[in-house]
């Protein structure tokens, strides 16, 4: 046992019934994977000033574990260990000037003691290192992360120096069935009420607002202007929170709810009331909570005016004669909606099938990425509409789990697609990037050159190559499988 793993309670009496302390687990080495290669070994020779020879060892076992993980079990000679060790601190003692000792004229002994742990770790690294080399020679890993030996026992001088380091691999997929699979996927027809809800959030897109009566209440859907005050428990306004001629367009989030509930029936000129309790934090850390009165008067009430769903109306949409004409390019387009909706159902359910029929182990380290991934996906999504993650999520622990299933199914996924197409032989050729850069300029207004000068600018080139393939890929599942379409749910409290 290394100095390091050593328990300080070592040989002490424990009173009668009390387990013994625990022995202290000790970190991890991890390895470098640069130094893995013959490259490598050319490298640091140049660094150490002399040649690096492969070192005799023997391979005990070696295991598959869970997370596509490699272990071996390594046995050297308890010599080989103590030359190693030495060795290192030569190099070390080159340097160094211990109190009373001249510049590299240092005891090895001295300053193994002053190394400590450290002087056991690095020579347990470069023997771990020189294995895994001759190792990676026979059975050339395809490593994801760095090695890391996890056990070792290095103090036993009447044992072989030994030690097990894990290996985080890239799996071997082996694909099993991808093609003649049948799945279920929803489909939803369009409807003329579909076709009318649509007209209907046009129509608000399009609205104008104009100033209401001066008998008329605000109601919701209205915007206003208020004025604002709110006086603390002596009566004095706070400044930071009273505003004047202030637009109000959500009287739910811009008010406090015991005003926001009293809005809705008020005129102009109306005032509104009601003492609000806040809690603020001093400057010593302390939450004080205070009562203040908010006193909110609206100045002016605004109505939405909504165009005439007419002839007109189209025309102004400037593509559209008529409103039959409108109409019918609104149930293309929801035609088309519905059509990329089955298609995902489609997609998706094929890749629940997918990692079923080719079980596979994911990584962790892709798992830790994928899983990273989407809930940054998901914190920006969120601040687009202004918000935190943390105001929206109830239970931190069943989102992460949440999303560490969902990375899993997208990990898994990847890994499947990926071996499909080097299976199939697909390929992203050049002509393939510039006809779908030719349909996004084309889409969005612009030449192909800009569009092509601006991926390459952000260094997004080969992610949208990435998403050709994908599409690729799923083009080919769709051809090459069933989907049977099913009806859509009909969401709950909607007639059947």
């Amino acid at each position: 046992m290394s100095d390091e793993m050593q328990d300080p309670t070592e040989n002490q009496p424990t009173t009668q019934g009390e387990p013994a302390p625990e022995e202290p687990k000790a970190r991890a080495i991890s390895l470098e994977i640069e130094d893995l290669s013959e490259e490598g070994r050319q490298r640091l020779a140049k660094q150490q000033g002399r040649p690096i020879q492969d070192l005799p060892y023997r391979l005990l076992s070696q295991e598959s574990r869970p997370g596509s993980v490699l272990a071996l079990q390594v046995e050297m000679d308890r010599q080989l260990f103590i030359d190693e060790q030495e060795r290192l601190l030569r190099d070390i003692a080159k340097d160094v000037a211990l109190p009373g000792f001249r510049k590299g004229k240092a005891p090895l002994k001295l300053l193994q003691l002053r190394l400590g742990p450290d002087a056991v770790r690095d020579t347990i690294a470069s023997l771990a290192t020189n294995v895994l080399r001759q190792e990676n020679a026979k059975q050339s890993f395809k490593l994801i992360s760095k090695p890391q030996v996890q056990q070792f026992e290095a103090d036993a001088a009447d044992k072989p120096f030994s030690f097990e380091v894990e290996l985080e691999v890239e799996p071997v997929v082996e694909l099993k069935q991808y093609t003649g699979i049948t799945v279920q996927a929803p489909e939803s027809p369009v409807t003329d009420e579909m076709v009318d809800q649509r007209l209907e959030q046009m129509r608000h897109r399009n609205a104008v607002t104009e100033p209401a009566d001066a008998d008329a209440v605000y109601n919701e859907g209205d915007s206003a202007t208020v004025d604002i005050e709110v006086l603390n428990e002596a009566g004095e306004r706070l400044e930071h929170l009273c505003k004047e001629a202030t637009p109000l367009y959500d009287p739910a989030r811009q008010l406090p709810p015991a005003i926001a509930e009293q809005i809705v029936g008020k005129k102009a000129g109306e005032p509104i009331e009601a003492r609000v309790t806040n809690t603020t934090t001093n400057r010593r850390g302390e939450e004080i909570t205070h009562e203040d009165l908010y006193r909110v008067t609206i100045r002016e009430i605004r109505v939405q005016k909504l165009p005439q769903l007419d002839d007109e109306f189209a025309k102004d949409l400037g593509e559209h004669e008529t409103l039959a004409d409108l109409r019918a390019a609104i149930r293309g387009e929801l035609e088309k909606e519905m059509e990329e909706r089955h298609r995902g159902a489609a997609i998706a359910s094929l890749y629940h099938d997918l990692i079923k029929l080719n079980p596979i182990d994911a990584p962790a380290s892709f798992l830790a990425k994928a899983q990273y991934d989407m809930i940054m996906e998901d914190s920006y999504q969120l601040q687009q509409v202004g918000l935190r993650l943390e105001q929206v999520v109830q239970d931190t622990g069943k989102y992460l789990e949440d999303q560490r299933a969902g990375a899993e199914t997208r990990v898994k996924a990847n890994m499947i697609l990926q071996a499909i197409s080097a299976q199939e032989k697909m390929e992203v050729t050049d002509e393939d990037v510039e006809a779908e850069i030719a349909k996004l300029a084309e889409s969005s207004g612009r030449k192909p050159l800009a569009v092509r000068a601006r991926l390459e600018a952000q260094n997004q080139l080969a992610a949208f190559a990435d998403q050709i393939m994908q599409r690729k890929i799923n083009d080919f599942l769709l051809e090459k499988n069933t989907i049977q379409k099913t009806p859509a749910e009909t969401p709950a409290g909607e007639d059947q």
